[in-house]
């Protein structure tokens, strides 16, 4: 097996730091979208069950809400200028 010469290992420049890049999450839980809008869990579970804000159930009852969907939702939603 080939090794490169001693000399040339102790020339290695230092990795670069890595990088912490920020992923948005895709899905949104019930709870994460009550906190965001600041309401109960049985406001989110009532634009649910009236088919207001679509979900993608993931198992028994529990829900996913696509961040396209929230933001959709809410540019529709806008309460009116003061």
């Amino acid at each position: 097996m080939w090794r490169p010469p001693k000399s040339a290992v102790s020339r290695r420049l230092p990795a670069a730091p890595a990088r912490r890049i920020r992923v948005d999450p895709a899905w949104l839980t019930v709870s994460q979208l009550c906190r965001r809008w600041q309401v109960g869990r049985k406001t989110i579970y009532k634009l649910i069950d009236a088919e207001i804000l679509p979900v993608w159930k993931v198992a028994g009852r529990l829900y996913r809400v696509a961040i396209a969907d929230v933001l959709r939702f809410e540019a529709q939603n806008k309460p009116p200028p003061k």
